[in-house]
């Protein structure tokens, strides 16, 4: 264990520009989703409202589409499926710039979230986005950033491999890639169940406030 957290703390380290690369990715992404709901009309606002109204319906009554046992077996096959898919692109040509992506995506998916809870609930509506991303979200999103770093330095390693002809021990190598996929994968699963269990609940406090 102790070999692994020092192998995984090590590459962090040594890579700490691309670290802070995927986070800047991930905020510009924060950002720019969160000044979506300024740029579009009237009728896509509401669309956007209507949605999390709906949720936060569904949060109050704890339906089964957002609290229970099918939320997190829904949940886990729909992240091991992304983290699966990060963990392919990142052996791939493509991988380095469709990781970026993702993780973009990631962060603009989030932000207009938060501001469409904040546009809908006002002030109140500050207290309901923290209960969103605390703790079960911010989670998610350290296994994305964690996954995407290794997935995108691993994706580099193998292009200049390939093109520049530099030695890399593709076994070994892929083996400690692989480590940080089924890391990833026993976090996603604590956060799934953190997502299907704790948050709805915490939400449910918010639902009394509104």
């Amino acid at each position: 264990m102790k070999q692994i957290i020092n192998y995984l703390n090590g590459t962090i380290k040594k890579q700490k520009f691309l670290v802070t690369f995927i986070i800047i990715i991930f905020i510009i992404g924060l950002i720019m989703g969160s000044l979506f709901i300024n740029f579009i009309n009237n009728e896509d606002k509401m669309m956007l409202v209507d949605q999390i109204t709906g949720f936060f319906s569904s949060i109050k009554k704890l339906s089964s589409d957002v609290f229970g046992f099918g939320v997190f077996t829904d949940n886990i096959i729909n992240n091991i499926l992304q983290l699966f898919i990060i963990f392919i692109l990142g052996i791939s040509m493509i991988g380095v710039f469709a990781v970026i992506i993702i993780i973009f995506f990631k962060g603009f998916t989030l932000g207009v979230t938060l501001s469409t809870i904040i546009f809908k609930y006002q002030l109140k509506g500050v207290i309901g986005a923290f209960l969103y991303l605390f703790p079960s979200y911010l989670l998610n999103i350290l296994i994305y950033i964690f996954i995407c770093f290794f997935a995108t330095n691993a994706s580099i390693k193998f292009l200049r491999a390939l093109l520049k002809k530099d030695n890399l021990n593709f076994k070994s190598f892929l083996g400690k890639y692989l480590l940080s996929f089924i890391i990833s994968i026993i976090l996603i699963t604590l956060y799934c169940l953190l997502d299907a269990f704790l948050t709805p609940l915490l939400l449910k406090l918010f639902t009394f406030i509104v």
